[in-house]
């Protein structure tokens, strides 16, 4: 196989799931030898963590997705880089990118990648919104099937769609132990501890979670929970923390680099969110074997089978979520089955492996397309 050139155009100035996706997949497509970049804001997470893996990466503002500025400096590393491939991470790259690549003789394919399930026309203009998805791009590269389904929902052509699961790697050595996260919490070694990671947004529900363990604290007394994220939900959880008076069984500890050592450390991984594209810590937790509870939308069920891989309760419905913690911490069996479960279906078909051999896959049809004149002559390198 030709090495395949690639450009990774990601705006997001945080770190969160797709930005780490957008990295795994640059590392996995040059350890298969292709040129593949990232391009992202200056002194970005994203940029920082690429530099370290030896990745190609150029900075780029990215103020805006009306941002002329840089679509003139997306273009102009278009013209010098030459990609056959420019993959768009984010909702503003998507924008971007196709400012950019409008107009250029040797004009690379575009990919836009998919995270979210919710409609193209939430937010936006809706004019610009329906101009982008219909014109300029080659092929959508959803992450479960329903955002695969909800795009066609919003019109967008069945067969420009495709879907690709992410994936995760195995994870890195626990830096710390169990008794020293504990004793950072100030956790006697038989009290339950429940975690959830991700953002302090209001899609990802922790408020429903909080009052899930308000209804427990009778039943399940000892039990805490750790929240490992930032986000601008956190003095509205406190507060409500403090209106259910278990304010001293919760415990936001914020970003965390050693997530490895946090799911070592809980007896249940419960993921609360209101919406959700497919869920990559739902997946960490797995790979972690821990037994997760987790709420039936967007992709989750792509990954937690009902009483099979985990268990799934309806979002926003905190007294259901409080049965089903209950349940499982009452009956530890059942939580290691689901869990062992749970890990062999992510290793199956969750992997970092896989997410990179499904997107190479779309590369490569593109390419030969291109190579069958079904495009225009952007691959004659």
């Amino acid at each position: 196989m030709e090495p395949i050139c690639s450009l990774h155009l990601n705006t997001a100035t945080s770190w969160r799931g797709g930005e780490r996706q957008t990295l795994l997949l640059v590392e996995g497509l040059r350890r298969e030898g292709h040129q593949a970049s990232i391009a992202c804001p200056p002194a970005s997470p994203l940029a920082e963590r690429a530099r370290s893996s030896g990745i190609p990466v150029d900075e780029i503002p990215l103020r805006g997705e009306l941002d002329l500025s840089s679509v003139r400096q997306l273009r102009r590393l278009i013209q010098h880089i030459d990609p056959q491939i420019l993959q768009l991470h984010t909702a503003h790259a998507h924008t971007i990118g196709l400012l950019a690549n409008f107009g250029l003789r040797r004009a690379p394919s575009v990919i836009v990648q998919r995270r979210v399930d919710f409609s193209i026309y939430r937010s936006g203009t809706p004019f610009l919104t329906r101009f982008k998805y219909r014109h300029g791009v080659d092929r959508y590269i959803a992450i479960s099937d329903k955002i695969a389904e909800v795009l066609q929902q919003d019109g967008v052509d069945p067969q420009r769609i495709r879907v690709v699961h992410s994936g995760v790697t195995a994870l890195p050595d626990p830096g710390q132990t169990v008794k020293q996260l504990r004793d950072q919490l100030q956790l006697p070694d038989s009290a339950p501890l429940l975690g959830s990671v991700g953002a302090l947004s209001e899609h990802k529900g922790h408020r429903y979670l909080i009052e899930a363990m308000g209804l427990l604290k009778s039943r399940q007394a000892a039990a805490h929970l750790v929240l490992i994220g930032d986000g601008e939900e956190a003095e509205a959880i406190d507060t409500l923390a403090q209106q259910n008076g278990i304010a001293d069984r919760i415990h936001r500890v914020g970003f965390q680099d050693d997530v490895s050592s946090w799911l070592a450390a809980l007896d249940l991984y419960i993921h609360p969110s209101l919406e959700e594209g497919l869920g990559t810590s739902i997946l960490d937790a797995l790979t972690a074997t821990r037994a997760v509870i987790a709420s039936a939308v967007g992709g989750i069920p792509e990954v937690i089978e009902e009483g099979v891989t985990g268990r799934l309760v309806a979002p926003a419905d905190p007294a259901r979520l409080a049965q089903v913690i209950d349940q499982l911490l009452d009956d530890p069996t059942t939580a290691e089955t689901l869990a062992t479960a749970g890990k062999q279906r992510v290793e199956q078909h969750f992997s970092a492996e896989a997410m990179v051999r499904g997107n190479l896959a779309v590369h490569l049809e593109l390419i030969e397309q291109m190579h069958s004149g079904q495009t225009n002559e952007k691959v004659a390198r």
